[in-house]
């Protein structure tokens, strides 16, 4: 077995006979209910994000965690996978506004005019018109980061499957609608 996939059966093992419960849709999601709360558990890779409802519940976990595996804890939570986490003692806010803009960044759009419009209303993309996009690697690579963006951003998930219909031989056209997604990215930042 490789090294994650042991390290991941070992901890899971350990949550199990601690009391946590598997999540039925997550393989790496753990809960467990007592008497003072619930303690929430979500593994990638080799980082654990705790939550809970009661500190307690961390300081004691935490502890025997420590006692079991080396282990460092990182305090909380601000930035993971590409989300600003921003939390209060009511509420806790789920951003991807530094994401979006490294990625406006990292496709060259930083100066790009912002629009208002997502796209055209009357605006008809077709597979084999115009020329073909050179870089249909670049293509893909933006539009897996679109897509990663509708997490917080739901309303451009029509769009980006319309654009990413065209992603095995996109053309000028498509590739001029994903900049103008980039563009009212910029917009609503």
């Amino acid at each position: 077995m490789q090294a994650p996939g042991a390290w991941l059966d070992k901890i899971g093992q350990y949550f199990v006979t601690s009391g946590f419960q598997t999540s039925n849709v997550d393989f790496s999601l753990y809960v467990k209910r007592t008497n003072h709360g619930i303690v929430v558990i979500v593994i990638y890779v080799d980082d654990l994000i705790i939550t809970r409802n009661n500190d307690a519940n961390i300081f004691n976990l935490n502890k025997l965690l420590k006692q079991k595996f080396e282990m460092k804890d990182l305090g909380e939570l601000h930035y993971f996978l590409g989300i600003e986490v921003i939390q209060s003692h009511k509420e806790i806010w789920l951003l991807q506004r530094q994401y979006a803009l490294n990625k406006l960044f990292e496709y060259g759009m930083t100066s790009c005019k912002p629009i208002l419009i997502v796209l055209e209303q009357n605006v008809k993309l077709n597979a084999d018109e115009g020329d073909v996009v050179e870089d249909t690697i670049m293509y893909r690579h933006i539009l897996g980061s679109l897509i990663y963006m509708t997490i917080k951003r739901p309303d451009l998930s029509y769009v980006i499957t319309v654009v990413n219909q065209f992603m095995q031989t996109p053309r000028k056209a498509h590739l001029d609608a994903v900049r103008c997604i980039l563009r009212y990215i910029k917009h609503i930042l």
